[in-house]
């Protein structure tokens, strides 16, 4: 017998054992006919995948319900204003809302993004840097940019910051910027809101400000009076090297870039389609 066969046969005799020790070990998984392993952790990945697996088989389903969307947003726009979306922007935006069909702020978003692509009108505004920009966002944060742009969207809304001066040396400590809209607009998780004030930043959304600040003050009464910014006071002025504290008051607006893409994925078209026909 050539090394090759003796090799071979090695191979044969260490699979054999291996074979028998996942049948005969009863301190290991036993493996089914099917080859699934019984065990807690497949048991739970497979639970966890489900909703994918489930995805994957309404995905047609998905699509037909995205283009009932699209006939109830653009069912008052004139027929020979309808045409095909650029492929750039229609694929991905098909295959983004197709994930989120139970998520009503994020689908709607894409769905006002597909159907303004559509639109002769306005598909120049369509960015395809606008997609990214959902897929980046989660559900609380597209109802806080939506109650940012629906509520004063060119001056912003009122926010605040908490300052405190060190004993020792003068510093200053500057608390992040603080809103009750998370709250006001439903938010599920209001608790977050640092993140979702960071994350909109970040993505060129929002600009927050302490310079800029609003004239009627008693706009900011119920952020002052807030059981956070009470809270947080009361637990700065605790600390020994804390000289005193101070609310800055402040605003938080969209950007310019912000505004650009709200206009196309939070903008109902009714508007446009009216201001088109009293044209």
């Amino acid at each position: 017998m050539n090394e090759d066969n003796i090799g071979l046969e090695i191979a044969k005799e260490a699979v054999k054992e291996v074979a028998n020790d996942i049948y005969v070990d009863a301190g290991r998984p036993i493996a089914k006919p099917s080859g699934e392993l019984i065990g807690l952790v497949p048991r739970a990945i497979k639970a966890a995948l489900s909703p994918l697996e489930k995805w994957v088989m309404q995905r047609e389903y998905n699509i037909a319900e995205t283009q009932k969307l699209l006939e109830l947003k653009l069912q008052n726009v004139s027929p020979e204003l309808i045409e095909p979306p650029e492929p750039y922007i229609a694929v991905p935006a098909l295959q983004y809302i197709s994930y989120c069909m139970d998520c009503d702020e994020l689908r709607d978003m894409y769905a006002n993004l597909l159907a303004n692509s559509m639109n002769k009108v306005v598909k120049n505004g369509v960015h395809p840097g606008f997609l990214e920009i959902v897929k980046q966002l989660c559900p609380d944060e597209a109802k806080l940019l939506n109650y940012i742009y629906t509520n004063n969207s060119h001056i912003g809304i009122p926010i605040v910051y908490l300052e405190a001066c060190k004993t020792t040396g003068g510093s200053l400590i500057v608390v992040n910027a603080f809103t009750n809209a998370v709250e006001l607009c439903g938010c599920e998780h209001p608790s977050n809101y640092e993140k979702y004030i960071d994350n909109l930043e970040r993505l060129g959304l929002i600009s927050c400000s302490q310079s800029v600040h609003f004239v009627k003050k008693e706009v900011y009464t119920s952020i002052k009076e807030h059981t956070y910014i009470l809270n947080a006071i009361a637990s700065l002025e605790e600390n020994e090297k804390i000289d005193k504290v101070k609310i800055v008051e402040g605003s938080l607006s969209l950007t310019k870039y912000g505004m650009d893409f709200c206009s196309i994925c939070l903008e109902t078209l009714n508007k446009i389609k009216i201001e088109i026909i009293e044209d």
